[in-house]
């Protein structure tokens, strides 16, 4: 990696990872408007998951300006590190808690996607999957949390082991941390794919909804990438023992770049009613049949996944039909009279929700 840092790259950083996520949960506060809804658990988690991020870029924007963040450490004329150095200490506090909170953020974020997988599909089998993955994440939010904590004992903002501190491996530690993270990030994201998939839908929107549910796999990238930038902070950690401060930079902005974006990532599939509302659907011609004596549609197979999970997934993913509509039958099994019904539907967006007009021709034979 180019370890070629400054401090005005650190603190361009933390206002961008600052305002972006912000921007985007301010489109989702928006989306929520024009739906007519009330917020939900999992809005609530994604907004206290944009106050860890904030609060995580703050730190980053702080000890750039009070930390040396971005700039050398330091140092004797002999070339040793200047270990009282009202800079490092900063940097060492600051980076001591980024590295707790940002782990509480991170868990939000994952909590709030899980709860709105469970929002959507009303089954059984699958909510029982969503829970076992979310009480993975709360133990694991919780378990790094207090590992970082408790680093050493007592505890201290420097982990080193010369103030007579007894301190865990720091290295393991981390890195279990980010390869579980990714195993998480990963198993969330690929989690509704068999669900979509067994939807009765043509194979076109099933893409469409499978590609709008997995735009968390940039958060997979970044987390995969953190890991990659982790083992260039180690090797160049081990060549620059006495320039912590510049060559362990990337910890700052990689952890925020990821806690932003998962927080972008977490809103995205929440504002397609924005976009209904500069491009509404244009006029579309569906046919069905009905059978007199019958309340349902003839020649219409049921989601395999049964009425209830149709009915809400269409609620909350809202452009989606989660039945298709087979072959209209010449005659219904009862032998009954079949009315061919051609509908003419046009949806229009308005200021708090959008309204459907229906004109329709029938003919019966």
């Amino acid at each position: 990696m180019n370890h070629d840092y400054t401090k005005g790259q650190m603190i361009g950083l933390a206002l961008g990872f600052m305002i972006i996520p912000t921007v985007f949960f301010g489109l989702r506060l928006w989306a929520k408007m024009l739906m007519a809804k009330r917020f939900a658990w999992d809005d609530y988690l994604t907004g206290s998951a944009l106050l860890v991020a904030i609060t995580c870029c703050t730190l980053q924007l702080a000890t750039a300006v009070h930390g040396h963040l971005g700039q050398h450490q330091p140092q004797y004329p002999d070339g040793s590190p200047i270990m009282d150095d009202p800079g490092l200490i900063f940097f060492e506090q600051t980076k001591f808690a980024l590295n707790m909170i940002s782990i509480l953020g991170l868990g939000l974020v994952k909590s709030s996607i899980l709860v709105l997988y469970n929002n959507i599909f009303k089954v059984r089998k699958f909510q029982l999957c969503i829970y076992a993955m979310l009480g993975f994440v709360i133990c694991w939010t919780i378990s790094f949390f207090f590992s970082h904590l408790f680093t050493c004992y007592p505890i201290t903002v420097f982990i080193e082991p010369f103030y007579g501190n007894k301190c865990v491996q720091t290295v393991p530690m981390f890195f279990a941390l980010l390869y579980t993270d990714v195993i998480a990030d990963l198993v969330i994201l690929v989690l509704p794919i068999p669900m979509v998939l067994s939807v009765q839908l043509p194979l076109k929107k099933k893409l469409a909804v499978i590609a709008m549910l997995m735009l968390g796999a940039a958060v997979c990238a970044i987390s995969i990438t953190r890991v990659i930038a982790t083992y260039a902070v180690a090797n160049e950690y081990i060549k620059h023992p006495n320039d912590v401060i510049y060559y362990t930079a990337p910890v700052f902005f990689w952890t925020n770049i990821e806690l932003s974006l998962a927080v972008v990532c977490a809103c995205l599939p929440t504002l397609r009613p924005i976009y209904l509302r500069f491009f509404p659907k244009p006029i579309r011609e569906t046919t069905s049949s009905y059978g007199y004596g019958s309340s349902r549609p003839m020649g219409t197979k049921k989601s395999s996944l049964g009425p209830k999970f149709s009915h809400k997934a269409y609620d909350e993913i809202e452009e989606l039909e989660l039945t298709s509509h087979g072959q209209v039958p010449s005659t219904s099994p009862e032998g009954g009279i079949i009315r061919k019904v051609t509908i003419h539907q046009t949806t229009e967006a308005s200021e708090g929700s959008s309204m459907t007009s229906l004109r329709g021709k029938s003919t019966s034979s």
